[in-house]
């Protein structure tokens, strides 16, 4: 029997890990940011969280993890968005010419 085509690409691309990143499916450029940004910061967050947990008391250390990786969350998609803004500016500029 043969193998339809487009299953075998569709699991190709169900098995990359492309394809199971939701900022590909972002369309807006400032989103982007902003979730990379709360992705990166929450992930580093959390992990200091249940370091700093694990050495002040080991039975709540999860919580500790929430509770400095949310807000670590929250910064970073602040800092995306402002990054974002940087970026979009320094673009527009090259993109004029200006050589003010």
């Amino acid at each position: 029997m043969a193998v339809d085509e487009s299953l075998e690409s569709s699991a190709a691309d169900k098995s990359s890990l492309r394809g199971f990143l939701p900022l590909r499916h972002v369309e807006p450029e400032p989103l982007r940011w902003a979730f990379l940004g709360a992705g990166v910061a929450g992930l580093v967050g959390a992990i200091v969280g249940l370091t700093v947990g694990l050495f002040v008391f080991v039975p709540t250390a999860v919580f500790a993890m929430f509770e400095i990786g949310l807000p670590a969350a929250l910064l970073g998609g602040v800092l995306g968005l402002l990054i974002y803004g940087l970026v979009a500016v320094a673009r527009r500029i090259s993109r004029s010419g200006c050589n003010a």
